[in-house]
């Protein structure tokens, strides 16, 4: 997998605590010139566009204007995006990250997203992680859903993370973040991994101590109070004159947190009935939901791309033993012209859809040795008709 060495993170998240998040009002420090708008991707380097309300689209350098949050630029819509599942296929990872970078530049009062998930691939995770983070021109709001899953759980944590705010319903969990590979690679990984999620839970103000205790299982942490504030703190760094509150993680098991305990220990921002609660706490009660498939449809496209496989490779298992019983030379023939399409078809399938883990040069292989024998077959039908041009065989 790959994770962002140290510098590579630093970079990335100051670029975005450097960006005017989320602005809606620019005034030119130079000329005065006020436009209210939002921002979008695609700006040359060292310049951000700008949406305005007339629907123009413009570079100009951050340097040179002052901004101000107040969503007078933006349009009055929310963009809902869901993952309801384990994010381990390819495809699904792609249409989510397409479907928040395009809801970004599309100027909504935020995107929400909606997860009931246990995690999922660490490379998919980092990946739409990454996402989040240059997403920072445009609010991204997580809400962790009750169902199946019970919460977000395992990468799926760190995506709630990523978000500008987490709001949770009741009986959901968030927590056990941590990355397994099964590989000798996994210690060094497990530690890249902390400061990852380190980095995301610093960049939101986020208690980062009990972002780690979600990563590392040997990770305590208690809460103490002085001088009326709430520290977060491991056993050994407690000073005379704090108080413990709380244990939150006494180590020997990755940390995860309840809907209520999130929200106490500042982790989430409120427990919600559902998304209309959402949209009353972020004042959005008012407008236009559109609601994404990108991924479900993601989902179910590659169901459908499985499924024709399964039936490529049953019926390749049929006409390979109908050749062996085959009364005659034509009867092959056909047979050895239907196996041809149907290899054709499943390298098709292996090429377009990498999560069937199919072996492409395998299948390749197995095309031309049965384009070689349908041409053989060609050539031996024809001598025994007598034409002797076998340069005419297709």
């Amino acid at each position: 997998m790959g994770f962002c060495r140290r510098g590579e993170i630093a970079a990335i998240v100051f670029l975005a605590l450097c960006a005017p998040s989320v602005c809606d009002t620019f005034t030119n420090k130079t000329t005065g010139e006020i436009l209210h708008g939002y921002l979008k991707s695609g700006g040359e380097q060292g310049n951000l566009v700008i949406c305005t309300g007339e629907k123009d689209e413009r570079q100009f350098n951050l340097s040179q204007w002052d901004w101000e949050i107040d969503r007078l630029g933006r349009k009055n819509k929310i963009t809902v995006i869901s993952l309801e599942d384990k994010l381990d296929l390819h495809i699904v990872c792609d249409a989510l990250d397409a479907a928040i970078a395009t809801a970004a530049d599309d100027g909504p009062l935020f995107i929400l997203l909606e997860m009931n998930c246990p995690g999922g691939q660490a490379e998919y995770i980092e990946k739409i992680c990454d996402r989040l983070i240059r997403t920072d021109y445009c609010p991204v709001v997580g809400l962790i859903k009750s169902g199946p899953y019970g919460g977000a759980l395992s990468g799926a944590a760190a995506l709630a993370l990523a978000c500008d705010k987490i709001y949770m319903e009741p009986g959901t969990t968030i927590g056990a973040a941590a990355i397994f590979t099964g590989d000798r690679s996994t210690e060094k990984l497990s530690i890249a991994w902390q400061d990852y999620i380190g980095t995301l839970t610093r960049r939101k103000g986020r208690p980062e101590l009990l972002a780690r205790a979600m990563v590392d299982k040997d990770i305590e942490v208690i809460e103490v109070a002085q001088d009326g504030r709430r520290l977060f703190i491991q056993p050994s760094q407690a000073k005379s004159g704090q108080s413990v509150v709380r244990v939150w993680s006494p180590g020997g098991s990755l940390l995860t947190l309840t809907a209520g305990e999130a929200v106490r220990c500042n982790i989430a921002d409120a427990i919600v009935i559902d998304r209309a609660d959402v949209l009353r706490k972020m004042s959005a009660a008012g407008a236009e939901v559109v609601v994404d498939t990108s991924t479900a449809d993601a989902a179910r496209t590659f169901k459908k791309a499985q499924l024709k496989f399964d039936r490529l490779r049953n019926s390749l298992d049929g006409r390979i033993k109908q050749i062996e019983r085959a009364d005659n030379l034509q009867e092959a023939i056909n047979l050895l012209r239907e196996i041809k399409f149907e290899y054709q078809s499943m390298l098709s399938l292996a090429k377009r859809y990498p999560d069937l883990y199919l072996d492409v040069e395998l299948i390749e292989e197995q095309l031309d040795s049965a384009e070689d024998y349908y041409r053989r077959a060609k050539v031996k039908k024809r001598e025994l008709a007598g034409v002797n041009d076998v340069n005419t065989v297709d």
